[in-house]
């Protein structure tokens, strides 16, 4: 067969295979009774599924080959080596672990569960899949971390403490010398891998410097401020750098962010703090970062961190300082898991966010999970997770806006929010009608969105030339030689 033919036949095969295990997997997960029980019940989460994980091993076995040997030929100076995964779930959440297979295939993963119990309590059919290698072949380890135990603050989530102690624990498991480049999530966060390697190659980032990389902020220039979703994140007034050496067409241009994003090599707090226009912090001299408790990467949006910020961290220093957050006053600490974990990097490693640049200067770009835009209810951008879906089908229709398409070729992640997905009034409009009818339960919602963007970020790579190793990421924006 033809090169070009087989090329144009790649996409189609990847989006049948990776559609049937998307299927098989969401009517599956639609099953399981309710979370609180099962968290009683650990060994039941994964009985009735032990069978139906054969099932999906070999059209997820057929995509993973595929979207291999369409890499062979590239050449990039990273490469999925390069990257370690830190995902904070659980046993009653592993089954968005297992579904997130289908976007991180050889990619090293480090699942941080509550306990050595639950590690037990996974069937062997888990540990064995995919395709008879098993979480060898998936190349995933398990760590450990408890959940926290009741305490006074209201909005405590169990597993807070663990999301906030997952990268320091994957660093530790894996070792700061096996990866250059930390991706840090949810167990619902989908990373499209491509245009992170590629973001990477662009900006020509040394992984050996203390980088915490993102756009998505949560923000409150005054606590004295409404508290409202919409406002708080992703906040663009919020404090940040850009990269080292950055550079862009726009930036001469007025834009609509009232921090002056200064370039930090490395981003320091005291650093940010001499550059900070606004007087947020108070100055240089005063350099308060942690008056502004509403200020934090958003842990659902997801983060990339280098490996030269991991050496900085005390595996020790962190785990008392987090533990001794957890417990601290809701009124001067914010005591989620994501809020935590920016408070250990602001405070004990005294290191800011890097915002990747490009959206920086263009409004309607949103790197890390663009779901949350307040100013985006209608049209081909969309609010939430299936308005993403929606606008990689409307692309690869040839329907997308300029906008829309610059969004899309510089995505790096979305987040599934799967305590919402199976309330999403639109969720009809993606799923299959048979998993509406067994329940549309959270898990099963967003475990088939996992599947669901894997195969549209392969599909629109493809039909873009985006894949990685292909074609720069930005070409008029690259760093100033």
């Amino acid at each position: 067969m033809p090169k070009l033919a087989r090329a144009a036949l790649l996409p189609v095969a990847i989006a049948g295979v990776c559609f049937l295990a998307g299927v098989v997997s969401t009517l599956l997960w639609a099953s399981f009774p309710a979370s609180n029980s099962l968290a009683q019940q650990p060994s039941v989460i994964f009985r009735k599924a032990s069978d139906a994980f054969s099932i999906v091993a070999e059209p997820v076995r057929i995509s993973q080959e595929l979207l291999s040997k369409s890499k062979t030929d590239q050449t990039s100076s990273l490469s999925r080596e390069d990257l370690l995964i830190a995902i904070p779930s659980s046993l009653a959440r592993l089954p968005l672990v297992q579904a997130s297979r289908s976007w991180r295939h050889g990619t090293c993963s480090i699942i941080v569960v509550e306990s050595n119990a639950s590690i037990e309590a996974v069937p062997q059919k888990f540990k064995v899949l995919p395709a008879k290698g098993g979480m060898t072949a998936a190349r995933e380890e398990f760590a450990v971390y408890p959940d926290l135990q009741e305490g006074p603050p209201a909005w405590h989530k169990p597993g807070d403490a663990r999301a906030a102690m997952a990268p320091f624990l994957a660093n530790q498991s894996s070792g700061v010398e096996s990866y250059k480049w930390m991706l840090y999530g949810d167990d619902d966060t989908v990373f499209y891998l491509d245009n992170v390697l590629r973001m990477l190659e662009a900006l020509e980032l040394d992984p050996a410097m203390p980088y915490f990389i993102t756009d998505h902020i949560w923000f409150l220039r005054s606590l004295d401020e409404e508290l409202d979703d919409n406002r708080m994140h992703p906040a663009r007034s919020a404090p940040r750098c850009l990269p080292c050496n950055y550079t862009d067409p726009l930036q001469a241009q007025p834009h609509s962010n009232d921090f002056e994003a200064p370039k930090g090599c490395p981003c320091t707090r005291e650093y940010l703090c001499a550059h900070d226009n606004l007087k947020v912090f108070g100055g240089a001299e005063v350099c308060n970062v942690k008056q502004h408790n509403w200020y934090f990467g958003h842990g659902g949006a997801g983060a990339i961190l280098s490996s030269g910020l991991m050496k900085l961290a005390s595996f020790e220093t962190v785990k008392s300082y987090v533990d001794a957050a957890m417990q601290g006053d809701p009124s001067k600490t914010v005591m989620s898991g994501d809020g935590v974990f920016s408070q250990v990097l602001f405070h004990v490693l005294e290191i800011m966010p890097t915002d990747p640049g490009y959206g920086y200067y263009r409004p309607h770009v949103q790197m890390f999970d663009p779901g949350w835009r307040q100013d985006d209810t209608v049209g081909s951008l969309g609010k939430q997770p299936v308005a993403v879906m929606k606008r990689f089908d409307v692309a690869l229709h040839g329907w997308c806006s300029a906008e829309c398409e610059d969004l899309l070729q510089h995505l790096l992640t979305v987040h599934l929010g799967s305590r919402d997905a199976a309330n999403d009034m639109n969720l009809a409009d993606v799923l299959p009608a048979m998993q509406s009818a067994a329940g549309n339960d959270h898990l099963s919602a967003a475990a088939f969105m996992h599947q669901r963007f894997a195969t549209l970020f392969e599909q629109y790579s493809s039909a873009r030339g985006t894949l990685h190793g292909q074609t720069p990421w930005f070409a008029d924006a690259l760093p100033h030689q």
